[in-house]
């Protein structure tokens, strides 16, 4: 058994099972590239989740229900307080996301639209929290999934806005898996067009001040009154085009200024979702469960008409068009190369990432027009990413990921538990506070208090498992040549089984990767 097994395992992976290590052992690096293929089908614990359609249409169902209700308890819905109600993850709104439809309203002669928001989407949003979590342990393919993970923390959709905490697995499922081994390109057009990503960011209400509807806002008033009226926007929304530029592509401190962001917002407006009455609401059904790139509509009556200027160059195509060369030179900007490269040696190597590895996958991403694949097998052959010790703090996810593999069935199978763990480590999944995603360095996550919930629940996970082998044998299987001398004496000392292997996911070798 070699260090780089065990890098393999828990550097590019999700934490080694037993026997996990020993497979790997002969040739590391092979078992890490037979991964970088696209997937044939979907984990099977991601089959049955709903569709796109259902995903993006929960949250207005439930409003509709909810005015229902209000009107039983003998309340006008018109008149109930638009607000924040709390997400069942409990982060906080924040960032570039407005509400968008989101409410709160207290107690009302026992009516409380929190706890009927509680009610409805935890149980949905636990369903979707233990696929997750079961895909990740089970995964043969686990470089894949984490190569979906940072993905996903990087093209964020975050359900901490009321109105969109059913879209991010669908959101995952959609843009990110299909692309992680395509091209960048790609997976921004994906994200760009995707109806989850437009209503998080609010560009489904974004409206070019001199189309059609901007100068004539009363086309898109409903023709009746609404229990829980969105105030008419007929002016741009800069959310969508700031957070493309500043944290998808580019990067700060690139060289754009406000002015191209504004620019950039007039090239996207239009960019919506669709629906009735333009879109027959039995035709979205099927769309969207083969795909969402039914559900992504180009509304030339709310373009901004003419020609744009972003970084100096001016963009006149017309229609979708404008939007799409914008995508495809931002993609293949220099400062595009270096942000991406950043944050991928960040993740995989190292907080502060060696300034020659960044050069090297910076280099990769503009020879090879962005090929994510490319990229991913750059890291795998570069020297610095195989440097002993494991230095990268586990996130909380991949700390709780960690342990299913290690331990195997019985810890966090029930997604409350999981669901609990996350939210007490400040990492609710799906649900950073802003559109930047969660932190990817340690800073964020090794705090006195936060190692302390790690210990308690290391002692919770290893007492949920019911056949615990030797303690000692364990340690060699899942962190091996990794493990100090000190680590290795406490678990072979430990005064029982559950001991042992509480201490073994306490270790620090554990908590890194």
């Amino acid at each position: 058994m070699t260090i780089q097994a065990v890098i393999a395992a828990n550097r590019f992976g999700l934490g080694a099972r037993p026997g996990d290590v020993a497979t790997i052992a002969p040739d590391p690096k092979h078992w890490l590239m037979a991964q970088l293929t696209p997937e044939s089908e979907l984990p099977a614990p991601l089959k049955t989740l709903p569709s796109t359609v259902d995903d993006l249409s929960a949250f207005f169902k439930w409003v509709r229900n909810i005015a229902a209700q209000a009107r039983a308890n003998g309340m006008d819905p018109y008149k109930l307080r638009q607000g924040a109600a709390a997400p069942p993850g409990g982060a906080s709104m924040g960032g570039g996301a407005t509400m968008g439809g989101g409410m709160a309203g207290g107690e009302n002669g026992g009516f409380s639209i929190e706890r009927e928001y509680v009610r409805a989407f935890v149980p949905r949003y636990a369903v979707a929290v233990k696929a997750r979590f079961d895909t990740s342990a089970g995964s043969e393919r686990p470089f894949f999934e984490r190569l979906v993970h940072f993905w996903v923390n990087h093209f964020v959709v975050s359900g901490a806005k009321p109105g969109a905490i059913t879209m991010p697995p669908s959101f995952e499922r959609d843009v990110v898996r299909p692309n992680v081994c395509g091209k960048f390109i790609d997976m921004l057009m994906a994200s760009s067009k995707h109806p989850a990503m437009l209503f998080y960011l609010d560009n489904n209400r974004s409206i070019g001040p001199n189309s059609v509807v901007g100068k004539n806002p009363e086309l898109r008033r409903p023709k009746q009154r609404q229990d829980f009226e969105i105030p008419l926007q007929a002016g741009l929304n800069e959310n969508l085009a700031r957070e493309i530029m500043e944290l998808q592509t580019l990067g700060v401190r690139s060289g754009y200024t406000q002015a191209d962001v504004t620019s950039f917002a007039r090239v996207i407006t239009g960019w919506t979702i669709a629906g009735p009455p333009r879109v027959k609401p039995l035709q979205l059904v099927l769309q969207g469960r083969l795909n969402a790139r039914g559900l992504f509509e180009f509304d030339d009556e709310e373009h901004e008409p003419g020609p744009q200027t972003i970084m100096g160059k001016v963009y006149d195509q017309t229609g979708v068009d404008q939007g799409e060369a914008v995508l495809r030179d931002l993609a293949r900007h220099p400062a595009t190369a270096q942000h991406i490269a950043t944050e991928l040696a960040r993740h995989f190597i190292a907080d502060d990432p060696p300034p020659a590895a960044v050069a090297r996958l910076a280099k990769v991403f503009a020879k090879s027009d962005g090929n994510l694949r490319a990229l991913a097998a750059t890291l795998i052959d570069m020297p610095e990413a195989w440097s002993a010790p494991l230095t990268k703090m586990r996130s909380p996810f991949d700390y709780i990921a960690a342990i299913r593999r290690a331990a195997g069935p019985g810890p966090a199978n029930d997604p409350g538990q999981s669901l609990n763990w996350l939210n007490a480590l400040g990492e609710p999944l799906w649900q950073p506070p802003g559109p930047n995603g969660f932190s990817d360095q340690a800073d964020s996550w090794a705090s006195a208090e936060g190692m302390k919930i790690r210990l308690d629940i290391a002692w919770q996970a290893a007492r949920q498992v019911k056949d615990i082998g030797n303690p000692s044998d364990m340690l060699d299987a899942v962190i091996g040549p990794s493990a100090s001398p000190e680590t290795r004496q406490a678990v072979a000392r430990a005064e029982s089984k559950q001991q042992g292997l509480a201490l073994l996911l306490m270790a620090p070798e554990f908590q890194r990767r």
